[in-house]
């Protein structure tokens, strides 16, 4: 395995797990640790534009993204496996008899070649192993986030206002902080990112100033956007788009296809790739569910009739 960053990991990540994430780890139960405070949250969604709001159930788990990070790599370095940090992927192509495949690879300034039968691409939004083999454009937004500290909520906000983002913007307690954040389109992203946290200050009387964190985030619109691979080459998570067009969120679709990819290599079945893509139906059925709340969410006239304002 490659990253191009050192351990422990740090990315802008909610760390929110959903129902689907919590069933990934039934069975296994989290180290303190790794949950936020409180660990355990509700959602209350805002339309500022209608001035209207929904409290909903979720029992969603609260982690600290960067220690769940941590306690799920801790759980695969006594396996056979070794972790290149630090290490690009520059470039990767076939062998003259498309039996095997080639990676170069840049460590310390130095490119380096290694020899593979298999790929697989966990690289995430700007995929560059997506990019070479799939040649469709996918809509991306940029996920800004500020962690606020001395102020506390005992719940999480998903936020809508056209005025910011045809996506949402984030409020979301953890421990004495408060985590905010939006996903908003590449033009002046910044800028609505300010005006955004301007609004929160006036509504919520969260002010100050944290450390920000910025991310790239896919926001796919049809199947026809969904690439989990061809012959030997294999992606999951959201180098494969599979993200919530809906909510952004990624992490259960990360861990559930990571999970099918390892099943499929472990299975005697000749066409790893077909058993793959068989085990991921139900990810892409849950999917198709999410691009019609996606068009709905982002209607202001259709989220009237969500929230019943």
């Amino acid at each position: 395995m490659i990253d191009s960053r050192s351990f422990p990991r740090f990315k802008a990540c909610s760390g929110i797990l959903v129902n689907n994430s919590k069933g990934f780890f039934s069975g296994a139960s989290l180290p303190p640790e790794v949950l936020s405070k409180p660990s355990a949250i509700d959602i209350v969604y805002q339309d500022w534009a209608s001035n209207s709001e929904k409290h909903v159930k979720k029992n969603f788990i609260n982690t600290c993204r960067k220690e769940l990070d941590n306690w799920l790599f801790s759980k695969v370095l006594d396996k056979n496996m070794s972790i290149l940090e630090n290490t690009k992927l520059v470039d990767f192509f076939y062998t003259h008899d498309k039996n095997l495949i080639v990676l170069l690879l840049e460590h310390n300034g130095k490119t380096t070649s290694v020899v593979t039968k298999y790929l697989v691409g966990c690289d995430g939004a700007l995929s560059i192993v997506r990019k070479k083999i799939f040649s469709k454009n996918i809509r991306y937004y940029v996920a800004i986030q500020e962690l606020i500290s001395g102020f506390k909520l005992d719940r999480a906000y998903f936020i809508f206002d056209d005025e910011i983002t045809d996506f949402y913007g984030w409020l979301i307690p953890k421990g004495d902080c408060v985590e905010i954040g939006a996903a908003v389109s590449p033009f002046k992203a910044k800028e609505k990112f300010d005006l955004f946290k301007k609004k929160v200050s006036e509504k919520f009387g969260i002010t100050g100033d944290g450390k920000i964190e910025s991310a790239i985030v896919l926001r796919p619109s049809s199947l026809d956007e969904i690439f989990l691979g061809k012959d030997s080459i294999f992606l999951c998570g959201e180098a494969a788009a599979l993200i919530s067009p809906s909510s952004a969120e990624g992490i259960s679709y990360a861990l559930l296809s990571g999970k099918y990819c390892a099943e499929a290599f472990n299975s005697n079945l000749k066409s790893k790739m077909e058993s793959y893509k068989e085990k991921c139906k139900p990810l892409l059925k849950r999917l198709n569910k999410k691009f019609i709340k996606s068009r709905k969410m982002g209607n202001p006239e259709d989220r009237k009739l969500i929230f019943g304002g």
